[in-house]
């Protein structure tokens, strides 16, 4: 399709493979893309210092969508082009349930992951996303910065009260996704990839239209449908290949975006 201007990519189980890295196949399908005069666009619930690091590695030069929408921000000058933070009493209200049930919860602070304990899963998590982390204790009560984005991890039945809370209690105020069926995703309302790829194609002068989207879990649904074209991977969650037809024959261990940028630019 010779019409397509932008290619907004999710990263983990997208471009990313399962150890993390950029293949060498999608790096080079993202230049040529890039040669040909197509722009490239990162969107990611990861932080903008954890995607900075794979947008310089692919030498983007665009704006990068993080933490879901929630802050977009200047790869080079790393200029705050848009950023919506979480109103901080509501979130200690969802955070003070979570802890209730004892749900694993993150805080996503400025490029700081906030989490109630050191232990193993911090660490990795934090090695793994390069992220910082602190351990804070009880993060209900001791949070004093207002959050980008809230994750909570449990099992389905503990992530639905926490949803169902915030449907009935707090609706309006709360955007909410989820990255797997285990992980539900709190943002300021109106926050989401799609409602941040539209601000990003606007300024760029750019239709959906002329815009493919690639992803593999529900917080890239909207963005999906938005586009003129919207890809999900062969890998996507369960809870997404429902809901979307257009699915590619590859996985990210697989080059699958490289694949996906070849059939739609015609590389």
């Amino acid at each position: 399709m010779e019409n397509i201007k932008l290619v907004a990519i999710d990263m983990d189980g997208t471009l990313l493979n399962d150890n993390l890295y950029i293949s060498n196949v999608n790096k080079l399908k993202i230049y040529e893309a890039i040669r040909k005069g197509v722009q490239i666009v990162l969107a990611t619930g990861r932080t903008f210092k954890a995607a900075q690091h794979y947008a310089k590695e692919l030498k983007l030069d665009i704006p990068i969508i993080t933490y879901n929408g929630a802050l977009i921000k200047d790869t080079i000058t790393e200029e705050v082009v848009v950023e919506s933070k979480l109103d901080l009493n509501i979130v200690k209200k969802i955070i003070a349930l979570g802890e209730e049930y004892n749900v694993y919860t993150k805080v996503y602070v400025d490029d700081v992951l906030l989490v109630e304990v050191d232990n193993e899963e911090a660490k990795m998590f934090s090695i793994n996303h390069r992220i910082n982390y602190k351990a804070v204790g009880r993060l209900s009560e001791n949070i004093i910065q207002y959050p980008y984005m809230v994750v909570f991890k449990d099992s389905i039945e503990k992530i639905e009260i926490i949803r169902s809370y915030i449907d009935k209690e707090v609706n309006g105020s709360i955007s909410h996704t989820f990255s797997t069926p285990h992980s539900l995703e709190i943002m300021k309302l109106g926050v989401s990839k799609k409602n941040s790829l539209e601000f990003l194609a606007e300024r760029l002068e750019i239709k959906s239209e002329e815009i493919l989207a690639i992803g593999n879990s529900l917080n890239d649904y909207d963005m999906l449908c938005w586009a003129g074209v919207g890809v999900a991977m062969k890998n996507s969650d369960q809870s997404l290949l429902k809901k979307w037809n257009n699915i590619s024959n590859f996985d990210n261990n697989q080059n699958g975006v490289g694949y996906i940028l070849e059939k739609y630019l015609g590389l």
